[in-house]
């Protein structure tokens, strides 16, 4: 599934060429996969996308040093970029899979 930014969703030549890219790249990822797995995309803030959103594990509630372990290219963002992308999150009362892992009192698995 690929969710297009509202911000370059604004800009139709690049919008397309970056949705283009993602399908590319998401066709690349899934080509041996059985059964093939469907690719969907949606503009940020319609509903599939807000659906979509809400399936997600909301891992923006874990701390930091999680997050940067899991997602390495968080660490590229600076604080203004990092404020922007946490705000344009969905509030969850849902645990993250590494809270739900400690209330089992459990460790969630280490980052590869």
């Amino acid at each position: 599934m690929v969710v297009q930014g509202a911000e370059l969703a604004a800009q139709e030549g690049k919008s397309a060429a970056a949705l283009a890219a993602c399908r590319t790249l998401a066709e690349e990822l899934t080509e041996l996969r059985f059964p093939a797995p469907r690719i969907l995309a949606f503009k940020e803030g319609s509903s599939q996308a807000r659906y979509f959103v809400s399936r997600l594990i909301p891992a923006h509630k874990d701390p930091p040093y999680e997050q940067e372990a899991r997602f390495p290219q968080l660490r590229t963002l600076n604080a203004e970029q990092r404020t922007k992308l946490k705000s344009s999150f969905i509030h969850f009362d849902d645990p993250s899979f590494c809270e739900w892992m400690r209330t089992l009192k459990v460790s969630p698995p280490e980052p590869r």
